[in-house]
C-alpha cells in the first residue's frame, strides 16, 4: 500500500509539474501573442487599420486635422498622407497604393490609373469636400476693360484672343495643378460653351502665345500691367494683407471657375470590409468640428459655400453666377494638349478632296460676313496653311501622312505616304503640301477613306492617338449618295478592331446641308463630322485634332 500512494504522490507530482509547465507555456504564449501583436500594431502607429491617402498639398493641412480625430480608443485609423499635385499623382497613386485620393478637382480623375477608383456612390466617391473659386487679378486699367466687356471669362478670353491688346495672362501649369488646369479651362469652357469646341482650341493656342505659365511659385501673381493673373480663393486669402492696394479682383459673370476637393476611394479599399469601414469614419470626420475649422483654416469652403473669415476678404466679390461643370476628360486633354507638344503626339493621315467647279457655294470665306472689298482667301490656300501650321504643332516622333482625291483609279493618290516626323519629313510634308491641287469633280472620296482608315489601322501605335481627317467641299454630292454612304459605313465597321481604333474626323467646307446628312449616317461608326463656314473655322479644325481628335 505504501509504495501504491507513493507511487501515486509521484504521478501526481509529475502531472501537477505538466500542468504548470503547461500553464506556464500558455501565459508565455500569450503574453509573446501580446508583444507581437501589439509589435504589428506599433508598426501602423498603434491601430489595426491603416488609410493610405494621397491629396493636394492644399488639403493635406486638412486630411491630417480630420484624421487625428481617429487616432483614439481601442478602434483607431492611422491616416497615412503623401501630397502630390497634378499629373505626378497618378504615379503616387500606384507607387503607394492608395486607399484614397482628394485632388483638388474632380477633373484629375482622368489620369488615375485603370479601374483604380471606385464607381460614383461607392463610399460617397466623387463626393465634393471643400471648393475654392478662382478670380481674375489684375491691375484697375486692365480690370476695367474685363468689366467693360461683361466681367466675364468670355470677355476674357476675348482680349487675350485680339492681337496686340496688352493683355496677358498668367496661371499656374495646368499639369501640376488643379489651379492653373481649372483656370485655363475656364477660359477654354467659356468659348467652347459659346462658339464651339473648335473655335475653343484655336482661341486657347492663340492665348498661349500671350501667357506666362508660373510653374514653381504658389500662386500666379500678376507683375506687370496687363497682366491678369487666375488665382483661386484660398491663395489669395493666404496674401491678401501682402497684396498691392489697387489691385482688381474680377469673378466671372457668366460662370464660376471652382476648384472641387473630391473624395475618390479606390475600388480595393471599398471592397475591403475594415478599409471601407474606415474609410467611412474619415469621410465624417471632414464634417466634425474639427475638420471643418481646418477647411476653413486652409482658406477653403465647405459644404455650406461659405468663405472662411480672413481679414481682408471683403475686398474679394462673392462669386453668384452658375459653376462651370466639371472638365471631361477630353476637355482636359485639350488643355493638356496646349501647353505640353509631347501630348499632341499622333498618328495622323489627312486627306483633301477639293474640286475645281463651283466652289462658291462650298468654299470657307474669311469670316461669316466679310466686310466689303476685302479678299477672299482660295480654299486650297486655306488647307495647305492648316496642313504646314499642323506639321509644326506636332512633336518629333509622330507620324503623319497626306494623301488626296484624283480622278481615275484608285480615286486618290498619296503625296506623302504616313511616315515617322522628325525635322528632315516635316520640310517633305510642306513641300507635298505644296503640291496640294484642286481636281475635276467625280468619285473617290469614300474609296479614299476607306483605303486612308486600313492605313492607319495597320500603321497602329498605341502611345499615340490615331487618326484620319478628312476636308471636303462635297461638290461630287458624295453626301446624297444613300447607297454609297451605307457602303462607306459597311465597309469602315469591318475594318474596326477594338484593339487598334481609329478615329474618323470628316470637315465639309462651307455646306451645312452636307456635314448634316454625313453626320447622321456616319453615327454608326462614331465619325466626327462638322462644316467649316470661315478660314478659322479650319484652322480651328486643324489644331483641335492634335489636342487629341475632334470629338461631340
Amino acid at each position: 500500500m505504501g509504495k501504491h500512494k507513493d507511487g501515486t504522490r509521484l504521478i501526481g507530482a509529475v502531472l501537477r509539474g505538466l500542468v504548470l509547465l503547461l500553464a506556464v507555456g500558455l501565459v508565455g504564449g500569450a503574453g509573446w501573442y501580446v508583444v507581437a501583436n501589439n509589435a504589428a500594431k506599433g508598426a501602423e502607429g498603434g491601430c489595426e487599420t491603416t488609410l493610405r491617402v494621397v491629396t493636394a498639398s492644399s488639403f493635406a493641412t486638412v486630411v491630417s486635422a480630420a484624421g487625428r480625430t481617429l487616432r483614439g480608443g481601442s478602434n483607431c485609423v492611422l491616416v497615412d498622407t503623401t501630397t502630390s499635385d497634378g499629373r505626378p499623382a497618378a504615379g503616387q497613386l500606384s507607387q503607394s497604393r492608395a486607399d484614397l485620393w482628394i485632388p483638388d478637382d474632380a477633373a484629375w480623375d482622368v489620369i488615375a490609373p485603370p479601374r483604380l477608383l471606385a464607381k460614383k456612390d461607392t463610399l460617397n466617391a466623387y463626393a465634393t469636400l471643400a471648393t475654392s473659386p478662382i478670380y481674375m487679378v489684375t491691375d484697375p486699367a486692365t480690370g476695367d476693360r474685363i468689366t467693360a466687356g461683361g466681367g466675364s471669362w468670355l470677355s476674357l478670353a476675348g482680349l487675350l484672343n485680339t492681337k496686340n491688346s496688352g493683355v496677358r495672362m498668367v496661371v499656374r501649369n495646368p499639369a501640376m495643378s488643379g489651379d492653373g488646369m481649372v483656370a485655363a479651362g475656364a477660359v477654354g469652357e467659356a468659348v467652347w460653351l459659346d462658339k464651339g469646341m473648335d473655335a475653343s482650341s484655336l482661341v486657347l493656342t492663340n492665348v498661349l502665345g500671350v501667357t506666362r505659365t508660373v510653374n514653381h511659385d504658389l500662386a500666379a501673381i500678376p507683375e506687370a500691367a496687363g497682366e491678369v493673373g487666375l488665382i483661386p480663393e484660398y491663395a489669395l486669402l493666404a496674401t491678401l494683407r501682402l497684396a498691392k492696394s489697387d489691385r482688381r479682383y474680377i469673378v466671372g459673370s457668366d460662370h464660376t471657375a471652382m476648384l472641387r476637393y473630391t473624395w475618390l476611394p479606390s475600388a480595393a479599399a471599398a471592397a475591403d470590409p475594415k478599409k471601407a469601414a474606415a474609410l467611412r469614419r474619415l469621410y465624417a470626420a471632414f464634417t466634425s468640428a474639427e475638420g471643418s475649422r481646418a477647411i476653413a483654416e486652409a482658406g477653403l469652403r465647405g459644404p455650406d459655400n461659405l468663405r472662411p473669415i480672413f481679414d481682408g476678404a471683403n475686398v474679394l466679390p462673392e462669386p453668384t453666377a452658375k459653376p462651370f461643370e466639371v472638365l471631361q476628360p477630353h476637355h482636359v486633354q485639350h488643355i493638356f494638349a496646349t501647353w505640353d507638344p509631347e501630348d499632341r503626339r499622333s498618328n495622323l493621315l489627312i486627306i483633301v478632296d477639293l474640286a475645281t467647279n463651283g466652289t462658291a457655294g462650298g468654299s470657307p470665306t474669311n469670316s461669316a460676313s466679310p466686310p466689303p472689298g476685302k479678299v477672299q482667301v482660295p480654299p486650297l490656300d486655306v488647307l495647305r496653311n492648316g496642313c504646314v501650321v499642323l506639321a509644326g504643332l506636332m512633336p518629333v516622333g509622330s507620324r503623319l501622312g497626306l494623301w488626296e482625291v484624283s480622278p481615275g483609279t484608285p480615286g486618290y493618290r498619296k503625296l506623302m505616304p504616313t511616315d515617322r516626323l522628325d525635322d528632315t519629313s516635316r520640310t517633305a510634308f510642306g513641300k507635298q503640301v505644296g503640291k496640294l491641287a484642286a481636281h475635276r469633280s467625280g468619285p473617290g472620296l469614300f474609296d479614299a477613306v476607306v483605303a486612308g482608315y486600313r492605313s492607319v489601322r495597320d500603321d497602329y501605335h498605341d502611345d499615340m492617338f490615331n487618326q484620319v481627317l478628312v476636308f471636303t467641299d462635297d461638290q461630287n454630292k458624295d453626301s446624297a449618295d444613300t447607297a454609297a454612304v451605307d457602303d462607306l459605313v459597311r465597309k469602315l465597321t469591318a475594318l474596326q478592331d477594338p484593339n487598334k481604333p481609329v478615329s474618323v474626323s470628316i470637315v465639309v467646307l462651307g455646306k451645312k446641308d452636307s456635314a448634316d446628312r454625313l453626320k447622321t449616317a456616319l453615327k454608326p461608326i462614331d465619325a466626327y463630322v462638322d462644316n467649316a463656314l470661315t478660314t478659322d473655322d479650319v484652322q480651328a479644325a486643324f489644331i483641335h485634332v492634335v489636342a487629341g481628335g475632334l470629338h461631340e
